[in-house]
């Protein structure tokens, strides 16, 4: 073969490699900016007090390489329609939120889940108070993308219950999106959900022991495999 040629084939193959690696590092840009902003927005209240407690938020750590996806209430509507994924809603300064999350992420990386949709409601709910008389008082309005997601969730949700000074309870005639919630989805149909944390926790402020961690991942694990291709189901 003559110089020229070998010379040739050596230019074709190394600009191939060049060609390949611009296209993955432009992917994984792509694909993990939402990981990336997930892993600042949760690891940035650690050791930081909240306010309206002055308790210390749980600390998370959270690796850049996750399957977070920043969602929208139209994509979440358009899954609990026809689709199939792994929904989490909660938010960064939910102290149970803070406890559930690192546990999901193992479960998606041991399920080998590469997408959980990720919706942050906090802002989006109405709030409810009584007053001395144990009047309904409206403090904030809910927007109309939360209540048709209440609408679409009614199936799996609590009533939205208030509580007086005497302790008794008052309900308020509609649904409450209580978080964290996980939903499992597959083609349209809701085959599992996860509230809170584990039962035995009570307080959110208090690390899950080694037990109840396993027990969280157990079960979302569990779940995820209903919804997950790498997992056998009962078909299989």
């Amino acid at each position: 073969m003559k110089k020229g040629s070998i010379l040739i084939i050596m230019l074709v193959f190394l600009f191939s490699i060049f060609i390949g690696y611009e296209y993955f590092q432009d992917k994984k840009a792509t694909t993990s900016q939402d990981a990336l902003n997930f892993e600042k927005e949760y690891e940035k209240l650690n050791n930081r007090v909240n306010s309206n407690n002055n308790k210390v938020y749980p600390t998370v750590d959270i690796s850049s390489d996750n399957p977070i996806k920043y969602s929208s209430y139209d994509e979440i509507f358009q899954i609990l329609e026809s689709g199939t994924g792994v929904i989490y809603l909660g938010f960064p300064e939910c102290p149970w939120c803070r406890n559930l999350v690192p546990v999901l992420l193992s479960a998606a990386k041991e399920v080998e889940l590469d997408t959980l949709y990720y919706l942050n409601i906090s802002e989006d709910r109405d709030l409810l108070l009584l007053d001395e008389n144990k009047n309904i008082i409206t403090e904030k309005e809910g927007n109309k993308k939360y209540f048709e997601l209440v609408s679409k969730l009614d199936q799996i949700l609590d009533e939205y219950i208030l509580t007086a000074n005497d302790g008794s309870e008052v309900k308020t005639g509609e649904k409450r999106i209580y978080l964290p919630l996980v939903i499992f989805v597959k083609n349209g149909e809701i085959v599992g959900y996860h509230d809170g944390t584990v039962e035995s926790q009570e307080d959110p402020y208090v690390a899950l022991t080694d037990r109840e961690n396993e027990e969280l991942l157990l079960s979302l694990i569990e779940l995820m495999g209903k919804v997950s291709p790498s997992v056998c189901d009962d078909k299989c």
